[in-house]
């Protein structure tokens, strides 16, 4: 499907060497619609939002923080490991916003599963839906990102 010219811009500004070294979109050679269409329709099946997702990766993120590159436990089942590598990012959505280069691992000890996400994943997925492009290093399918996250059985 056709992109305007908006999405197509943000589309380049998530190419590798724009924002980052690796960019935001893997080897997927679907438009940044149809990803982030395809990611919805996703979510919407599961009853629950992109701000749930956003919400509850911001639960264990700000955990993790209490006791940087160190492991904590929550609740028996989570080991967070929360390392901030100084300094921002900026959202190649370009809406102004900058987040912190912080990254989250996150092990689901119950589903012997472990995720990793940066702050700025956290804000793409609150603010636009979006989880990366397939074969992208931070890219996590929804489904099993509300999987790990507890968000759904």
């Amino acid at each position: 499907m056709k992109q305007n010219p908006k999405m197509k811009l943000i589309q380049e500004n998530m190419q590798p060497g724009a924002y980052t070294a690796h960019g935001f979109l893997g080897d997927d050679t679907r438009s940044l619609k149809d990803i982030l269409r395809t990611d919805d329709q996703a979510v919407t099946s599961m009853g629950i939002t992109h701000k749930d997702i956003a919400a509850r990766m911001m639960y264990f993120t700000e955990f993790g923080k209490e006791a940087p590159d160190s492991v904590v436990i929550l609740d028996g089942v989570y080991e967070v490991l929360v390392d901030d590598h100084r300094g921002f990012i900026p959202c190649p959505f370009a809406d102004n916003a900058k987040e912190f280069k912080s990254n989250t691992k996150l092990y689901n000890r119950d589903q012997d599963r472990e995720i990793y996400w940066s702050d700025l994943n956290i804000h793409m997925i609150s603010e636009h839906g979006f989880y990366e492009g397939q074969g992208s290093f931070f890219r996590t399918d929804p489904v099993d990102l509300a999987k790990i996250l507890g968000l759904i059985e």
